[in-house]
């Protein structure tokens, strides 16, 4: 229960005999000032100053205009409803939560019309954090005045504090919080109240207090471009200036604590380019250590690297280890399977931990479950490992994490290929059900996948490096992705050279050459598939030759060598019967029918693809490019409803495996039928659909698009 208000205390300011409060008048009577009257002095208060200690607005700032407008909602939506307004802004050390906070109530003046209140609650400074219990004596005497006795103890000092703001409109800026406790016990009273927060941590327990909480990300290129041009006074002198200045707000992170660093040293430097500053940055070993020096060249109170250390000081030893450890992980973002390997310990132990991380914004979760460092922390927690952690603990920790990833990809290409048959080396059952659960995980980790290749390759772990990319090839049949397969694929052969897998090699080249083809570059995709066919030939394998010659005359026929395809692919259905291999001949016959197709020839594309079917049973995938195929060619010989059925046929599958690529050649087969009945709303939509599931310049999407264009054209 709270206690009574606090009586006046201020000079003038008493009780009669009577106990009738005496404040300039008695009764009813006019006194004047040092008057006696009754036998009482009395005396005029003076006016009391309102308060006005809100730190100066920052004189060079970038407005975060759509943070602004949340922090806005949130007090208009709780003054609308009778209460004090909490709102607590979160985000790393240096991202300008304080800044926007200042900016905002200094904008809403009219929020702190009986006092502008700030309190620095030092949670994230060298030494202890504020005392609430003598923050509170601070804040009384600025809403009070001269008060003469404050209560000793803490629960009456609060409620002093609730009365003395019950009826004012006060706008209370509370920085660098630690905890909500500390927030709590200086809540002011009444409804008229605005109570802004910032601290580098979640503060869930205030949401009991009503508290709306606004996120602070790092700034946009755009902005950090602004940012350090008025601070430095330095625009940038071309378009190489230009696009250095954005791969220095990069290199910063986004923080404009970062960026204010670099821009006021390098505002001395009238002569220099902003090409300079990046190439100074750029190595990312001492970069932090870059910035530190600059700031203290400023004489600013703490660097970048020192914010860092006091964040990292506050966390629990658990939290501490995975945050450098995640350090060694090479892609973009974690998540439990990848936290749980670095520290060997459970997935469930491991998101206990990571949401730890992100709660004291040492990590951001973009989306549910997937959690990243910005590029600055990420130097930071590497440089605590290099000082904390062994060589030994790093080496064992990463092959935990690259042997885990990799027993998953192939368990997911098991599962997407299973024509493809059980790799020997795979050491669990797969751990996914249907393909589109295997399709989605390869898709979310795709970055890392990629990354963990290329890092196994280049860190002797040449097998590894093989097994991680097993499940990437699926995704490109599927999903496409033909920049990061490539890359991939690239260390993945360098890694079979190494291992002196001639077999290996050859496969990798095979399907390394579809990601040429698929950039368009046919000359390079060429000269895989010559490599390959020449290993293969090397080995006596006749299998792979004739499938490395199928992709000959799929090249040819993806480069419109429609001829020169039909002859490749009829060699190539020659070596498949003489070796029996009932797959590749299927793919074979159906990609044999698509040539006769392209060639104008549809009724000699049918019974080939007639015969491809059966043979595709077990292969849903590319049973169902087939019917893709198939049903072009019904409907170029006038037969629109074999062409339907066929058509949402393999659409149905391709939805169900979730390859993009796949459904989005079904609707535009589906679309040149409705197409060709006149029906172009129709054909409209279809061709609308195929074209949001394709990537931006894939070379499916311009003829898509050319088809759309035509239909809508005169």
């Amino acid at each position: 229960m709270d206690s009574p208000p606090p009586p006046d205390r201020r000079p003038g300011a008493g009780t009669s005999p009577h106990g009738n409060r005496v404040q300039g008048h008695v009764s009813g009577t006019s006194v004047q000032a040092g008057t006696v009257h009754g036998g009482i002095h009395v005396f005029a208060p003076p006016p009391r100053a309102v308060p006005r200690q809100l730190p100066a607005p920052p004189a060079v700032y970038v407005d975060r205009a759509a943070e602004s407008a949340q922090i806005a909602t949130a007090v208009s939506r709780a003054h609308a409803s009778a209460r004090n307004a909490l709102v607590v802004v979160t985000g790393p050390a240096g991202v300008g939560k304080s800044a926007l906070a200042a900016d905002f109530l200094h904008a809403h003046a009219d929020l702190g019309r009986d006092g502008q209140l700030f309190v620095d609650l030092a949670g994230f400074s060298p030494g202890p954090p504020a005392d609430p219990h003598e923050l509170l004596e601070a804040l009384l005497l600025s809403m009070e005045g001269d008060l003469r006795s404050v209560p000793a103890d803490f629960g009456t000092r609060a409620a002093w504090w609730r009365s003395a703001t019950a009826n004012t409109r006060v706008s209370l800026l509370l920085d660098n919080a630690l905890s909500a406790a500390q927030v709590r016990a200086l809540l002011p009273g009444g409804h008229q109240g605005t109570v802004i927060v910032t601290t580098r941590v979640h503060l869930a327990g205030l949401r009991l207090h009503g508290a709306d909480f606004v996120d602070v990300p790092p700034l946009p290129e755009d902005d950090g471009v602004e940012l350090l041009t008025r601070l430095s006074g330095r625009p940038a002198a071309g378009e190489a200036d230009q696009a250095a200045m954005c791969r220095v707000v990069e290199l910063c992170a986004g923080l404009p604590v970062a960026m204010c660093t670099v821009a006021v040293g390098e505002s001395v430097y009238r002569r220099s380019s902003w090409t300079r500053v990046e190439r100074e940055l750029q190595d990312s070993e001492d970069r932090l250590t870059r910035l530190s020096a600059a700031s203290e060249r400023l004489g600013e109170d703490m660097s970048v690297q020192g914010a860092f250390d006091v964040s990292y000081a506050m966390l629990a030893p658990g939290p501490a280890r995975l945050y450098r450890r995640l350090s060694w992980h090479p892609g973009p973002d974690a998540t439990a399977l990848t936290a749980a390997r670095l520290l060997d310990c459970s997935e469930e132990d491991a998101e206990i931990l990571l949401a730890d991380l992100a709660r004291q914004a040492m990590l951001s979760e973009h989306a549910p479950g997937r959690y990243r460092f910005h590029d600055l922390l990420r130097l930071h927690a590497a440089d605590r490992a290099r000082t904390e952690e062994s060589d030994g603990d790093r080496a064992e920790a990463v092959r935990r994490l690259l042997t885990a990833f990799g027993d998953v990809s192939v368990g997911a290409d098991a599962v997407l290929r299973p024509y493809a048959g059980t790799p020997p080396d795979a050491d669990a059952p797969s751990p996914f059900e249907d393909a589109a659960g295997a399709l989605a995980w390869l898709d979310a980790e795709r970055e890392n996948l990629a990354a963990l290749a290329e890092h196994a390759a280049a860190h002797g772990r040449p097998a590894l490096a093989v097994r991680l990319v097993e499940g990437l090839w699926p995704l490109f049949l599927h999903r496409g992705h033909a920049a990061l397969w490539f890359r991939a694929a690239t260390a993945a052969v360098r890694a079979a050279r190494e291992l002196g897998d001639r077999r290996t090699e050859g496969r990798l080249l095979n399907k390394r050459s579809l990601g040429h083809r698929q950039l368009g570059r046919p000359e390079e995709a060429l000269t895989d598939l010559e490599g390959a066919e020449a290993l293969w030939h090397e080995l006596g394998d006749p299998k792979r030759i004739a499938l490395t010659r199928q992709q000959r005359g799929a090249l040819c026929l993806r480069t419109g060598r429609i001829p020169e395809a039909i002859a490749h692919l009829r060699e190539t259905l020659v070596m498949d019967e003489r070796t029996g291999d009932g797959h590749n001949m299927a793919v074979t016959l159906f990609m044999l029918g698509q040539a006769h197709l392209a060639d104008g020839g549809p009724e000699r594309a049918l019974p080939l693809l007639h015969r491809a079917l059966p043979l595709l049973a077990e292969d849903p995938y590319n049973g169902a490019r087939a019917r893709i195929v198939l049903g072009s060619a019904l409907t170029a010989l006038a037969e629109p409803d074999r062409a339907r059925r066929e058509l949402r046929e393999a659409l149905a599958v391709m939805r169900e495996h979730g390859s993009a690529s796949g459904q989005a050649e079904a609707l535009e087969a589906l679309g040149g039928l409705a197409e060709n009945r006149g029906d172009a709303a129709e054909a409209r939509d279809l061709y609308e659909q195929a074209l949001r599931l394709l990537p931006p310049h894939d070379p499916a999407g311009i003829r898509v698009g050319q088809r759309l264009a035509g239909l809508e054209g005169p």
